[in-house]
């Protein structure tokens, strides 16, 4: 008997499309791969980085954006290492910039882990590693 293929979800394209995005400062395009409910933490300090801690929902990914973009400016951002496990791709990426308030350049080593859900959507956004260089440069 004949049967249909499951659907299945190729969810390191999907979190190439979103850095895509990223690099086009499509945030819409960004929030159409996330579930409603999702939820995205950043390693940074959230004492001194307004993006650093966790931020749920759409809203809450669109306040990220919003504060990484009116904060930072990138001059290089590199995901490398594409890794699937499960439901999750995690990759490593570099992200240099100057922080927009102190003029201070910063370079983070991190790793990003995406978990997607049944649909393909994702569910959470973790980027950990040594923010040590970010934290400093937000500091005057």
């Amino acid at each position: 008997m004949f049967k249909h293929p499951v659907t299945m979800h190729n969810n390191i394209a999907t979190v190439q499309q979103i850095y895509t995005c990223f690099g086009q400062g499509d945030v819409p395009g960004i929030l159409a791969k996330l579930a409603d409910q999702v939820r995205f933490f950043n390693g940074a300090d959230p004492a001194v980085a307004p993006f650093g801690g966790t931020f749920d929902g759409k809203d809450g990914v669109t306040r990220f954006f919003t504060a990484l973009g009116s904060t930072t400016q990138t001059t290089l951002f590199e995901p490398t290492h594409f890794r699937e496990e499960g439901n999750k791709v995690i990759n490593d990426v570099r992200h240099d910039g100057i922080v927009l308030g102190t003029n201070k350049p910063f370079s983070v080593q991190s790793s990003f882990s995406w978990t997607f859900n049944e649909n393909g959507e994702v569910v959470d956004w973790a980027g950990t590693g040594d923010f040590s260089s970010l934290n400093a440069a937000l500091v005057q």
